[in-house]
């Protein structure tokens, strides 16, 4: 494949004005080597896997060229480099002939799309798919987490109430819960109440999922100027009620299915929920 590593490179570099020859080198040497021995090492067809190798390259080419793929020792992951690094090297040779070249398919629309795609959707989509262990369930990861981000959930805070303590300080030791509000039905955003944007500075803030096992999300980069809403003291008095440490409220936003607070002196976000 040496010829068409060198051909492809030569394209790149006409074609893009901040192509990386170290990335593309690393990715060449890295996980395109593991993908095409793993490939070797199934058996089957060797024009097949060729091509399968092939289509990976260029799509990989793409992405360096476009600014999606991180190298390995970045120190961050998006989903295209969890997919081009990781994911595919190790579990598309996994996957019956036939199926390989549409799963590179679905991971290269998917990566795409979520570049143009709300920060806390890439952060959730690549949570999610850490936890993958068969690229041949991609598509139900897929049309899982695009139910869970669209859909409200149907429960409502007169139902049965409980509360979720989510310790934000586990990401940051630094971090002091403030304002919070809602990016999603079930997605909230809390800003670091002294590390704001005011003064010139950089927002300091974070995101988490509302599950049943909450999920962080990371930092969210949220510039949003958030101002208190008001909050039910029912729904305040009924969290009281639930737990004598929930005194205190800092900040609190409030949706039909869940209420998120932060505490004057906690590092944890209280959520109330159904």
């Amino acid at each position: 494949m040496a010829d068409l590593i060198s051909e492809l490179e030569a394209e790149a570099r006409a074609r893009f004005v901040r192509w990386d020859g170290a990335l593309w080198k690393s990715v060449v040497d890295g996980p395109a080597l593991r993908l095409s021995e793993a490939l070797l090492a199934q058996g089957g067809d060797l024009d097949t896997s060729r091509h399968i190798a092939e289509t990976y390259l260029r799509l990989a080419r793409e992405g360096i060229g476009m600014g999606y793929l991180f190298p390995e020792r970045a120190g961050t992951e998006n989903v295209f480099s969890l997919f081009w690094n990781r994911l595919i090297p190790t579990m598309l040779p996994a996957l019956p002939a036939p199926n390989r070249a549409p799963a590179l398919a679905q991971a290269w629309n998917l990566s795409e799309n979520l570049e143009r795609a709300p920060l806390w959707l890439r952060r959730l989509f690549h949570r999610s798919l850490r936890e993958l262990k068969d690229l041949g369930q991609l598509e139900a990861v897929v049309t899982h987490v695009e139910a869970l981000a669209a859909e409200e959930p149907a429960q409502r805070l007169d139902q049965v109430r409980h509360l979720t303590w989510i310790h934000l300080g586990a990401d940051d030791k630094r971090f002091l819960p403030g304002a919070v509000h809602f990016l999603a039905p079930r997605v909230v955003c809390v800003h670091d109440r002294e590390r704001s944007a005011a003064g010139g500075r950089d927002a300091v803030t974070y995101g988490v999922w509302l599950d049943e096992t909450p999920l962080h999300l990371g930092p969210m980069g949220c510039k949003a100027d958030v101002q208190p809403v008001a909050v039910s003291d029912a729904h305040l008095e009924a969290a009281a009620k639930l737990d004598a440490r929930f005194t205190d409220v800092h900040d609190a936003a409030v949706a039909p299915h869940a209420l998120a607070a932060t505490l004057e002196t906690s590092q944890y976000v209280v959520v109330l929920s159904p």
